[in-house]
């Protein structure tokens, strides 16, 4: 038999919720692509041109650990791009300021009950420039791999580290994305908690992200982001 030391099982506690699936997102064009690796997994950064121009600039930034959040993020930048913006999907840590754009789209994965640290220091960091443009904030989590009332009810709390990290932004919207659950992406000693937290809640294997329902909320992000009128905070 096996033994784990106390280090191996609290860095699998610590991927639980957050690990996923890194896969293509179908369709749609971006320009520019690029990846970060880690740990073998690929995070998807881009940038999008539209041929129909706004004149406005978008970033979608995002926090991921296994690539879920990268393949909604950059259909949600994709979405934009079709709609006129042009878009500028990173990798939360890598973007160095926001006053470039004139809004921001902002998700995280979920993991112990909150987003990612790299995406609440991001909402912190940035939280001035913030205020003064529109933004929506998004998660994924396999919490909502049944959408109820009282798995929406769970996803809805994991925003309050956020919010709570950036008082000044006030999102013009939320989006709820159920993940993915890939145990591949995984090393041995998190696929084995997994499983067995996963198993106990009747979770099974699989990519549970509604496409459909990720597009439909993007486009409702483009009156908000091209014709709302913002406030600058100026305290």
């Amino acid at each position: 038999m096996k033994y784990f030391t106390r280090r191996e099982f609290m860095w699998a506690g610590s991927v639980l919720a957050g690990c996923a699936a890194s896969l293509l997102v179908p369709g749609g064009r971006t320009l520019s692509v690029g990846k970060a690796n880690a740990a073998g997994v690929d995070f998807s950064e881009s940038s999008c041109n539209s041929r129909d121009k706004t004149g406005k600039r978008i970033l979608v930034a995002y926090a991921s650990r296994c690539g879920t959040t990268g393949g909604v993020a950059e259909a949600i930048g994709r979405t934009l791009c079709d709609a006129g913006f042009d878009v500028d999907t990173r990798l939360a840590k890598h973007v160095e300021e926001v006053s470039p754009y004139s809004a921001v789209v902002l998700g995280s994965a979920v993991s112990r009950g909150s987003w990612l640290p790299d995406a609440i220091k991001f909402a912190q960091r940035n939280r001035e420039d913030m205020s003064g443009v529109p933004v929506a904030y998004f998660l994924t989590c396999v919490t909502l791999y049944e959408d109820t009332p009282e798995s929406r009810k769970l996803a809805q709390s994991y925003m309050e580290p956020v919010l709570k990290a950036a008082p000044e932004v006030r999102p013009v919207d939320s989006g709820f994305f159920a993940g993915v659950l890939d145990y591949s992406k995984m090393n041995v000693v998190a696929r084995m908690v997994m499983k067995a937290k996963m198993q106990a809640k009747g979770i099974p294997e699989g990519d549970f992200r509604n496409w459909n329902a990720i597009t439909s909320w993007a486009k409702g992000l483009i009156v908000p982001f091209g014709n709302r009128p913002f406030h600058i905070n100026i305290n």
